[in-house]
């Protein structure tokens, strides 16, 4: 059995499962970003030999945004923290069925390693499911508890001050696995998850900095300049917060301070989490966020497509950019380089274009940009935020209009950084792209043959068809995704089929190019051109 770092105090509470929890007094911190600029090696992640690019990637060097403004936070009641995340053995004892993931793409495959492949719902499952079963409250944290926790009474970028001791490290790099044609092998990128084998904090807190992930309680959200008692996020968003970092992953997002989300149904290799006992805070969350400019305003007057100009004269109009470069101040998370649009009119006679914004194509800091042109208007609005999962890359967005009054927004969701291992995610509108029911991840592994590419189109029988690249390089082929009901459900019928050779007269289940156009002929044959 491995040894884990052990906690001298007394004051640890073990439950029935054998999970050792510490005591967490109330007291006040700062929460978020400290002291910057940060040092080189946290930005460059030099002592592994792959430069970060800062010149590239200036805002680094001050954090991410959305570690601002920093701000006082009180929690005033204590509470208990597991001292080490959950692992496979505890967790089966509530969904015995998840033992058959141990092993999954080579991670986590011993009692004593961390849970991974767990939704934010599933851990919230875990915790009722422990609740009644022992007659105390079990929960996740609130992401205040977790810094707090984390910090230990700290300032600095990690529990271990403004440097992470390399035993902390695991592969501690923009990784690419499991994507095949990019990234490592297993013998190169897993790593063993157990827990407890890197020295805990103060407090007696173990893997606070890196393992996994942490799901907390939060919704994810901008902070506030004010000071805030207890807090527990936003009333609503769309991705739950993570915190810590995980393998994989390059110590600038490992630091106390670096905020994690992903959609609360998202599960991957690179996601656990640990409990803490007692009531969640009774405070009031923080408002739901004011609609983004795309959103503002939106007419729901139908308009006429099919009318024809009564002009007599030819027009012509110089083109019109549909990027004007905001503020930084306006919008922070606005990248340097703007890239992959995808385009759709509204039945209210508007465009509406999204693209993603990002200071590297394989960068954790891309979002996903939306602009509108209004029907009689000459100018597209300025770009604003449209889908931005914090730290995750967003390779892949299209937008479509199925003329019967849906506009549907596809997107890749990646487990991490680097466009290989990506989700797939869909969500539809009926007002205009006004609002947007909530995203529903239909292809849930993070893998190859997800990238989305704009050119979403309908078949003469009512089949979708979702163009994505299947493998992250240049020469890898298309894929496409269809779906028979209206978007409930998608079937990728290359999937699991060999790499044909793409030559002169070769067949195969995959379009021979990337960032392929599909279109449907009169006789329902299907044209691709990649």
């Amino acid at each position: 059995k491995t040894e884990r770092f052990m906690q001298s105090s007394n004051d640890i509470h073990t439950n029935s499962l054998g999970m050792q929890f510490v005591r967490i007094e109330s007291g006040t911190f700062r929460m978020g970003i400290g002291k910057t600029p940060l040092p080189s090696e946290l930005t460059d992640n030099t002592s592994q030999q792959q430069s970060r690019k800062p010149d590239q990637r200036p805002y680094l060097r001050n954090g991410d945004f959305d570690e601002h403004p920093s701000h006082m936070v009180t929690i005033t009641q204590p509470f208990q923290v597991s001292s080490y995340q959950v692992t496979n053995i505890q967790y089966e004892q509530f969904d015995p069925t998840h033992r058959e993931l141990r092993g999954k793409l080579g991670f986590s495959q011993e009692d004593d390693e961390a849970v991974v492949f767990i939704s934010w719902y599933d851990a919230v499952n875990f915790c009722q499911w422990l609740s009644e079963k022992e007659g105390v409250t079990y929960r996740l944290p609130t992401e205040a508890e977790w810094e707090y926790a984390c910090r230990a009474g700290t300032t600095t970028y990690y529990h271990t001050g403004d440097s992470l001791p390399e035993e902390f490290y695991k592969n501690a790099n923009d990784s690419w696995y499991p994507s095949v044609g990019r990234g490592g092998g297993p013998e190169e990128e897993v790593v063993p998850l157990i827990v407890g084998q890197t020295p805990p904090n103060s407090w007696g807190l173990s893997d606070m900095h890196g393992n996994v992930e942490e799901w907390c309680y939060d919704w994810y959200g901008p902070y506030e300049k004010v000071d805030q008692v207890n807090p527990v996020g936003r009333e609503n968003g769309l991705f739950r917060v993570t915190r810590g970092g995980s393998h994989s992953t390059p110590i600038y997002y490992l630091r106390s301070s670096n905020r994690i989300g992903t959609l609360p149904e998202d599960k991957s290799w690179l996601i656990g989490f640990r409990l803490v006992i007692g009531e969640l805070p009774k405070s009031d969350p923080l408002p739901s966020l004011a609609p983004e400019l795309w959103s503002q305003e939106v007419s729901q007057t139908r308009f006429d497509w099919s009318e024809k100009s009564t002009e007599a004269q030819p027009y012509f109009s110089d083109p019109k950019p549909f990027i004007h470069i905001p503020d930084s101040d306006q919008v922070p998370t606005f990248g340097k380089h703007n890239h992959q649009p995808s385009i759709t009119w509204c039945p209210n006679g508007d465009l509406l274009t999204i693209w993603f914004s990002t200071y590297s194509e394989r960068g954790r800091e891309m979002t996903v940009m939306a602009s509108r042109l209004r029907h009689g208007h000459d100018e597209w609005d300025p770009p604003s935020e449209f889908f931005d999962a914090p730290d995750r890359n967003l390779t892949g967005a299209a937008l479509y209009n199925d003329r019967q009054g849906q506009l549907y927004h596809f997107n890749g969701l990646a487990a991490a950084g680097t466009w290989g291992p990506l989700a797939l995610v869909m969500r539809t509108s009926t007002d205009n792209g006004c609002t947007w029911l909530t995203p529903r991840i239909i292809g849930s592994e993070h893998q190859n043959r997800h990238q989305v590419i704009s050119g979403t189109s309908q078949t003469q029988e009512g089949y979708l068809i979702q163009p994505c690249d299947a493998v992250p390089g240049g020469s890898g082929g298309t894929a496409i995704h269809i779906s028979r009901d209206g978007g409930q459900t998608w079937n990728d019928p290359g999937a699991g089929k060999p790499k044909p050779e793409f030559a002169e007269g070769q067949t195969g289940a995959w379009i021979a190019g990337i960032h392929a156009g599909v279109v449907q002929l009169r006789d329902g044959r299907l044209l691709a051109f990649g």
